[in-house]
């Protein structure tokens, strides 16, 4: 009920008590139009008005902080009917208000709108439920309907852009000699040999043919490179949970980098997380944003994956545990350590990028890769 109706049903019992104590017939009419009025009102607006209302999220996944696209596409389903002003609210809108707001629709509109949601944290965000309210003529009544159920949207951690590391002659080298040669499915181009009966013509290399004047074909192997191993410490002892977000945006960025450089990366966390991704990072991206910190001392360190001995390690820690997981000693060599630090800075480590409070990851790891791999290189 609106204002103007709990006016109207305020003055019909006015009207009504005086005509009773004065006896006023006139004021007793009154009284009656008064209620009648409030009465129809209700009933109207209790009905349901015949629109159909699809909701269409623009990505089901989403980078925190990028505003959520949302498609509203509204008809009137009804064949000889047409439905009076109405508005359509998002309860999970971040402004108060309607999000669309329609004049008298005919039989057959239909009606499209976009609009904006926030994505300020990571994890599931709800979309819906849509509601229509509609109001009756005379403004008396005001209901609202439910439109459509509420959906949801998984919401990724902010990623970090974390530049791959390039690899200076000795470190090329040393991949190329951990790397597997694989025969089977023709990926990849490894070098030329002659040409044997039963061989497919099409993979004849003309050009070196007819340099060496006999018929040369391509052999192609497959390349399999090690896998990259990437650590998220998430004991809730090792940093504030401020601090932990952003290590798991910094863990996302190492997946992108690592997926887009390896092929694949192997996510693993102390909550007993074991998660890969192989082409693109969709399946690790899922899992970080959803991955909180755990109470110290309820799970034990994080067990190695099977083949870890050929792995290399990306691994995200904070400065409340000292002492970093013994299994992570392992990897000493072939791993690179972002340790995010809160009270003082820790002792430089070669492979480990310090990163204090207030400072940008992606700044530090820019230094870090020009120490790394540029004149300044031990």
């Amino acid at each position: 009920m609106t204002r103007a109706g709990a006016l109207a049903l305020l003055s019909a019992l006015l009207f009504g008590a005086t005509a009773l104590l004065f006896g006023l017939p006139e004021l007793f009419l009154a009284a009656v139009v008064c209620a009648g009025l409030v009465l129809l009102a209700g009933i109207a607006v209790s009905v349901r008005p015949p629109l159909r209302a699809v909701c269409n999220p623009a990505r089901r996944r989403i980078q925190s902080g990028t505003p959520l696209e949302i498609l509203l596409r509204v008809s009137n389903g009804a064949r000889h009917r047409r439905v009076a002003a109405a508005a359509i609210f998002d309860e999970s809108h971040h402004r108060p208000g309607a999000v669309l707001r329609l004049a008298t629709m005919l039989s057959g509109a239909v009606i499209e709108e976009r609009y904006l949601l926030l994505t300020a944290k990571r994890g599931w965000r709800a979309v819906g439920p849509l509601t229509v309210e509609v109001e009756d003529p005379l403004a008396l009544a005001r209901r609202r309907h439910r439109l459509l159920p509420q959906g949801r949207v998984l919401v990724w951690p902010r990623i970090d852009e974390l530049a791959a590391l390039p690899e200076r002659i000795d470190c090329a080298s040393e991949r190329r000699r951990q790397a597997q040669l694989v025969g089977g499915a023709a990926t990849d181009f490894h070098s030329l040999r002659r040409f044997e009966p039963g061989d497919d013509p099409h993979r004849i290399h003309w050009p070196s043919s007819t340099r060496y004047q006999e018929l040369l074909v391509r052999r192609f192997e497959t390349v399999q490179r090690p896998e990259t191993l990437l650590f998220l410490e998430t004991d809730e002892a090792a940093a504030s949970p401020g601090t932990f977000e952003r290590m798991v945006s910094a863990a996302a960025g190492l997946a992108v980098m690592a997926t887009a450089e390896a092929g694949s990366v192997r996510l693993v966390t102390r909550d007993a997380s074991d998660v890969r991704a192989q082409g693109i990072p969709t399946a690790v991206l899922d899992t970080l944003a959803l991955i909180g910190q755990i109470p110290t001392g309820t799970r034990p360190a994080p067990r190695l994956p099977v083949g870890a001995a050929r792995m290399s390690l990306l691994a995200v820690t904070g400065d409340g545990i000292r002492d970093s997981p013994p299994a992570l000693d392992l990897f000493q060599g072939r791993r690179i350590v972002l340790r995010f630090w809160h009270d003082e800075p820790p002792p430089e480590q070669r492979d480990v990028v310090d990163i204090g409070p207030g400072e940008s990851t992606v700044k530090r790891w820019d230094e870090f890769r020009a120490l790394r791999t540029g004149a300044g290189a031990p």
